[in-house]
């Protein structure tokens, strides 16, 4: 791992995190002190498929862990937290809070990466993944009834104290909705925050096709409770913005105006694509009227593709 320049031209620390074996760190958090990571445990392995193996494979077995790493800190001054095992890609924000780190990402029981077996039809194990109706199921000899919802993603806090090494998880968006691809104000990166956006599966569309698509997007608002959950944890206010049957969205941002008196002082874009008239638009919600009619709808003159991930940058 390593620290760059302000400038982007030197690389300042570098840092050889000595691990056991090549993790897959997909995202990276950022403090005011520290550096986070989280190794789900999804590895690399050449070796692996030299024996007949997949390069990719999470081994849930082995212990998830977070890692809380000083700017400029060597191997020995890393602080690794055993969390619950699960996957999680994505990062959202990482802030300090008193003694604690503060880590919110999402998080899935499973990893949609390598996919299903070989042989197996994708379209059955991408409907088994965000399926419900067995994930209490007692029948623990059925690999697909294990499968049932694990692919099923929703957002996850981790409250790691630097003092006493205790760890606090819980899930703060509940089994209503799927939702992966996290965004901030990114003013508010290393900050507390107390607004987070995310992509919202279409979990339908997304069996029937093989591979996720979303059909809407979500605000969370963190210091807010949902007042009807019914889930174990407490989890937080959601406004959601659905675009229309047959639409996906790909690329969420938060922009924010250039004199914001709010974090939440801006506009949530993402690129979509309209299926049943195979174009491409841009989408720009107002972020305080998060529910309504979007502001604009900018068509454009090619399609975009659904990829992963979107950025703003100003025309100056």
């Amino acid at each position: 791992m390593g620290v760059i320049s302000a400038d982007g031209k030197e690389l300042v620390h570098r840092l050889d995190l000595q691990l056991d074996q090549c993790s897959v760190f997909h995202d990276v958090g950022v403090t005011n002190k520290y550096t986070i990571l989280v190794d789900f445990m999804l590895t690399i392995s050449p070796e692996r498929v030299m024996r007949g193996g997949s390069l990719f494979k999470y081994e849930r077995e082995k212990d998830a862990r977070i890692a809380v790493i000083p700017r400029y800190g060597d191997a020995d001054s890393i602080k690794w937290f055993h969390i619950e095992p699960c996957v999680s890609y994505h990062i959202m924000n990482t802030f300090e809070e008193g003694d604690e780190v503060v880590v919110r990402g999402c998080k899935a029981n499973a990893t949609i990466l390598p996919g299903p077996e070989w042989g197996e039809n994708k379209f059955e194990w991408f409907s088994r993944g965000f399926s419900f109706k067995s994930i209490n199921s007692s029948n623990q000899n059925d690999q697909r009834e294990k499968e049932e919802g694990m692919l099923f993603t929703c957002v996850r806090e981790w409250r790691l104290n630097l003092k006493t090494m205790e760890v606090k998880e819980r899930d703060v968006t509940g089994i209503e909705y799927s939702m992966d691809f996290p965004t901030i104000n990114a003013d508010f990166t290393g900050l507390k925050h107390k607004y987070g956006y995310t992509q919202v599966i279409h979990s339908l569309a997304s069996s029937e096709s093989g591979k996720p698509k979303y059909g809407g997007i979500a605000k969370l608002y963190f210091e807010e409770s949902n007042k009807q959950s019914t889930h174990d944890d407490e989890t937080v206010k959601i406004k959601y913005h659905w675009l229309p049957k047959n639409n996906f969205c790909t690329g969420l941002v938060f922009v924010a105006k250039p004199e914001p008196m709010e974090e939440d002082d801006g506009w949530v874009v993402t690129f979509a694509h309209d299926e049943e008239n195979d174009t491409s638009y841009v989408l720009v919600v107002d972020a305080k009227n998060f529910g309504e009619e979007p502001l604009a709808k900018i068509n454009l003159p090619q399609r975009v593709p659904y990829c992963h991930h979107g950025s703003f940058f100003t025309s100056t």
